[in-house]
């Protein structure tokens, strides 16, 4: 009994160090170049989430963001929440060849047409590893002055459509 109390000790402050491990996305010098291809070194802050890896970087002035998809479907990114709903969703999928992109509002499980903060640079690439989103904001449309953190959550599909439901998707609130 005593052995398995002392082994639920160590599992929990396991648990909870990894659980409060944190990486945080501090200011960066330069930012990386929208065109579709992650390259080494080009984002400040990754991080592997189940079926896709996000990308993050910051300047003072834009807001960088790119998520590599295993699959071949839709990939989409949305700020301003860990959840769906109220998130800001930016959403697309490469039909052969040609980007497909909407930009949208959570309204709980859902998304549709509404006025989001618009990116100032977009791109998608899909290839045989997966699909690439990659957009760029200003800072100041979803990192307010003094703000702590940045919610957001990705999500990837299996299909090239917009609606179609998701295969995986993570909230996460990012540390500034």
């Amino acid at each position: 009994m005593r052995k398995l109390c002392i082994a639920a000790a160590v599992f929990s402050l396991l648990l909870i160090s990894v659980a409060s491990a944190q990486e945080r996305l501090g200011v960066s010098p330069g930012e990386p170049r929208i065109d579709g291809i992650v390259s080494p070194g080009e984002y400040s802050l990754s991080v592997e989430i189940p079926g896709a890896v996000l990308h993050l970087n910051r300047t003072q002035e834009v807001l960088s963001i790119a998520v590599q998809s295993e699959l071949e479907g839709w990939v989409a990114v949305g700020l301003g929440s860990t959840r769906m709903d109220q998130a800001s969703i930016y959403i697309g999928y490469v039909d052969s060849g040609k980007e497909v992109f909407a930009t949208e509002r959570g309204r709980g499980h859902k998304h549709d047409d509404a006025s989001v903060p618009e990116p100032i640079a977009v791109r998608l690439k899909e290839d045989q590893s997966g699909t690439v989103l990659e957009l760029g904001f200003p800072v100041s449309a979803f990192v307010p002055e003094g703000a702590d953190s940045l919610g957001l959550i990705v999500a990837n599909g299996l299909r090239d459509n917009l609606s179609g439901y998701h295969s995986t998707r993570r909230g996460l609130e990012i540390d500034l």
